[in-house]
């Protein structure tokens, strides 16, 4: 390794120490200048000499990620480790982000040795890659400013031979007719002759992506630092970045493709890592504020309930327990809604939205409940498209996005909802996936206090918030994430800093909305006479199945309770004639809800099923509708509901009490 030129900011003696020694004693040689104060790094790191950086993030006189940052502005090239005394994931994540080689923590001292041979190694590999790229990008230029290149094939091999870069020549077919010792490592090919016997198309991910790069390369001539994820001969996945140079003929014709190759693996390796570890901290946040929610939502529960049984003589008091106990069911229902449209899984219904109509009925509600000190500003343009989209989601996106705004004022300031079209071709240089050909923008700013950019990166995660845990439960931005995505839109945030935030939403214009109507599963389905009233009511809960029974025996049905779903179609086989509808749990033991509706159709092709669920994942729901289910109900259910949609199916029952329980 020879001797290393090391830069190190510590301000603690002890930590200098124990990083001299680590070195010495795995033989490392190195020149130590040891600095105190940021100052004097930033004017040490001008040198050019220098093979690596060590710096503390500790103590003030190190200044934390600001050395680092100034590393990265100064000498981007040279390898950069951070020592930290911290053990949380956390600052090691924000430290790589940031652009540090590698993450030590103090206590483990040990790992330093390792990751300055590493940090060296590759930093002089990928110089060496440098080097060779700028070659072999200039040997490339050459030919194509000959306008052709040589036909014979020791001449193509000539010049790849030299390159570090996987660098290769093939037929538009993918037929590879020369390539260098690189591109066979790159793929795993044992000899030159095994890499020309394989077809480079077929080293591709899909024929999809071949197909894209063939058209890239007759529209754009050449194809500068396009991602790859091809596949070794082995099978392993390998992610490249690639330049392609077609060459042409007299017609126009592509005839050869030239193309060097950069094994990006290991970068690409470390940003799943990262990603990762982001998932893990966020469902470390995300069960924390489950936790948290849900535990309040008991308590209150759990508190009322057993204050019941000492308010016994005290009658009076019984309806206001009872309604602040259903109160805590409904706030535990709409957490568990929230979460699911913040992971775009909850359900849309898309019809014929009115823009303009929502923003104008928003902001009548908003300005009768807002502070009098926050105005409202409305630039709503006439002759505005409808959309197609989920009025209730779009209603809620926009009512967080105002909440937010209402809060980052807590002086009063002014709210501005915008409408405007945006055209596709615009948004796709900054959202990829655009390809609508016009887009509605719903833009809402405020005159706030604008946010840091480190409050910026993580608005969207769930339960992320800067309010005390009081005032929010931080899903609010969550939510709009998860919508806008589900209606295959995009968001946009411009914030500055005591000047105020503009959250810009984008969504798909659709040229005939008026086709889209809302499907109510369900609705229609003919209420005849003499039909069986029989339920057969199949929940493996069994406080629930009790419940039910007596509820809806208590509404004059007869009911056959089942508790799993082996015990449902063993009971209907044997009462099918009798049985009008079946309410069926889709989690079953033994036998699910899914299975056991298909069971039952072999028995009673027009048999009717309702399918209760706590989530029933979308596109699930829209397939077992499309296989005979009647309708399906969200848990926790109101059996005023339940009992509308047994109604409307097999009619109402000889029965007076119209007042079900709730549960």
């Amino acid at each position: 390794m020879g001797m290393l030129e090391i830069l190190h900011l510590e301000t603690s003696d002890v930590d200098a120490a124990a990083v001299e020694e680590q070195l010495r004693s795995a033989g490392i040689k190195a020149k130590i200048t040891r600095v105190c104060e940021v100052e004097d790094f930033e004017q040490e790191i001008a040198r050019e000499d220098l093979d690596i950086i060590l710096a503390s993030d500790g103590g003030r006189s190190c200044g934390g990620l600001r050395p680092l940052a100034h590393a990265r502005e100064k000498a981007p090239e040279i390898p950069f480790i951070l020592l930290s005394g911290s053990h949380e994931m956390a600052n090691a994540i924000d430290a790589l982000n940031a652009g540090a080689t590698d993450y030590v923590i103090k206590q483990h001292i040990s790992k330093l040795v390792p990751a300055v041979r590493r940090a060296v190694r590759e930093s002089r590999q990928e110089a060496e890659l440098l080097r060779a790229r700028e070659n072999l990008y200039a040997q490339t230029e050459l030919l194509a400013g000959n306008g052709h290149m040589r036909h014979e094939q020791n001449g193509c091999r000539t010049s790849v031979n030299e390159a570090v870069t996987g660098d290769f020549i093939m037929r538009p077919s993918g037929r590879i007719l020369t390539c260098n010792s690189a591109f066979l490592d790159i793929f795993g090919f044992g000899s030159t002759e095994e890499a020309l016997s394989a077809n480079f198309m077929s080293l591709l991910r899909s024929r999809k992506d071949g197909a894209e790069l063939l058209v890239l390369l007759k529209r754009n001539k050449t194809i500068e630092r396009h991602e790859l994820e091809m596949r070794r001969s082995g099978g392993e996945a390998v992610y490249l970045v690639a330049k392609l140079l077609g060459v042409f003929d007299d017609r126009d014709e592509l005839t050869r493709i030239q193309g060097c190759l950069f094994n990006d693996t290991k970068r690409k390796r470390l940003e799943q890592q990262l990603l990762q570890a982001q998932k893990l901290e966020g469902l470390g946040t995300l069960a924390g504020g489950i936790a948290h929610d849900f535990n309040n939502i008991l308590a209150i529960i759990l508190g009322y309930t057993g204050r019941l049984e000492e308010w016994i003589s005290r009658p009076e008091v019984i309806p206001g327990a009872i309604h602040v106990i259903k109160e805590a069911v409904q706030r535990g229902t709409t957490l568990v809604q929230q979460l699911l449209t913040s992971a775009q899984q909850a359900e849309a219904h898309f019809t014929s939205v009115d823009l303009n109509a929502l923003v104008r009925e928003l902001e009548k509600m908003l300005c009768a409940t807002f502070p009098k000190t926050v105005a409202f500003h409305l630039q709503l343009p006439s002759d505005f498209p409808l959309l197609v989209a989920d009025r209730r989601q779009i209603h809620q996106v926009l009512l967080n996005l105002c909440v937010n705004a209402r809060d980052a004022m807590s002086n009063g300031g002014t709210i501005t909802i915008k409408t405007a079209l945006a055209s596709g071709a615009e948004l796709s240089d900054s959202f990829p996936g655009a390809d609508a050909r016009r887009y509605a923008c719903i833009s809402v700013r405020d005159t706030g206090l604008g946010m840091t950019p480190e409050v910026k990166a993580h608005i969207f995660e769930p339960f992320f918030t800067t309010k005390e845990r009081a005032k929010g439960t931080g899903l609010g931005l969550s939510v709009v994430y998860g919508v806008v995505n589900n209606h295959r839109g995009f968001v946009d945030v411009e914030t500055e800093q005591n000047v105020g935030t503009n959250f810009c939403i984008y969504l798909p214009v659709a040229e005939a909305p008026e086709r889209f109507l809302a499907r109510t599963p369900g609705a229609g389905a003919p209420q005849k006479r003499g039909e069986p009233q029989t339920i057969l009511l199949v929940e493996d809960e069994n406080m629930l199945r009790d419940l039910g029974v007596e509820i809806l025996e208590g509404e004059g049905y007869r009911v056959l309770p089942a508790q799993d779903g082996v015990d449902a179609v063993e009971l209907f086989t044997k009462h099918r004639h009798e049985i009008g509808l079946v309410i069926c749990d889709l989690g079953l033991p033994r036998l699910g809800g899914r299975e056991v509706h298909l069971r039952m159709k072999e028995t009673k092709p027009g048999v009717r099923v309702i399918v209760a669920s706590g989530y029933l994942e979308p596109g699930m729901r829209s397939e077992m509708l499309k296989a005979g289910v009647i309708d399906t109900i969200q848990k926790p259910y109101d059996f005023r509901e339940l009992i509308q949609k047994i109604q409307g199916v097999i009619g109402k029952a000889h029965c007076e009490d119209d007042h079900p329980q709730l549960f």
